[in-house]
């Protein structure tokens, strides 16, 4: 009995050794990002092919059809950077409507920075957002002269604040920042801060008009 025992467990060793090596090697597993065993890492898919089985929404945008006429895919990617407040997806748009991802995401979240991404439509995105935001210090940001002193003028005018003019780099549209602010307030004092004569008494005649002079009227003298 104890022969036949022996014999048995001889078997099973020698069974089991067969399993485990195949060639004289010992087969090896190999866990992959994605949960998935193989032999050999090589053989695992590629790590994009895993992101999309984990991220169904993004694979689905990947998928959206080509159209010169509506971009599918920059929607989508658009929307999913809107709800889920990534910024890192509007990289995904194409180079034309990227400025609108990250300019519409600053202001959905109220972060500014945001617009630091955007590349070279960063100064446009800044700007928008010192508009809708009414927060001049975005307008401080801007690194182009002629968007800045827009941005600034933009904001002077709707909130009513000349100090802002004062910021503003180029003549022309400071003298036009104080003009069109002591037209709306009806403050001659305003027109004293513009260089330019012409635009001064101009100035100064819609100031008397505003107080209902009549605008053929010489300028009454300020100060």
């Amino acid at each position: 009995m104890r022969t036949y025992l022996s014999l048995f467990l001889l078997v099973a060793v020698l069974f089991l050794a067969g399993c485990a090596q195949t060639g004289g090697q010992v087969q090896r597993e190999y866990v992959c990002s994605n949960g998935a065993i193989v032999v050999n890492a090589s053989q695992c898919p590629p790590a994009q092919q895993v992101v999309e089985q984990a991220d169904p929404e993004m694979k689905t945008c990947e998928e959206m059809p080509e159209s010169d006429r509506i971009p599918f895919s920059d929607y989508c990617y658009m929307g999913l950077a809107y709800k889920r407040g990534n910024a890192t997806l509007c990289r995904k748009l194409s180079e034309s409507r990227r400025a609108d991802c990250y300019s519409g995401l600053a202001l959905l979240k109220s972060d500014v920075t945001i617009c630091d991404a955007a590349g070279t439509q960063k100064n446009n995105c800044y700007s928008n957002y010192a508009r809708e935001k009414d927060d001049v210090t975005a307008c401080d940001k801007i690194t182009e002269t002629y968007i800045k002193d827009s941005c600034y003028s933009q904001y002077a005018s709707k909130v009513g604040d000349s100090t802002v003019c004062e910021k503003i780099r180029t003549l022309n549209p400071k003298d036009s920042c104080y003009s069109n602010l002591a037209s709306s307030q009806c403050d001659s004092s305003l027109c004293n801060k513009i260089a330019n004569n012409n635009t001064k008494d101009n100035c100064l005649r819609n100031v008397q008009y505003c107080g209902g002079q009549s605008p053929n009227q010489p300028p009454k003298p300020v100060g």
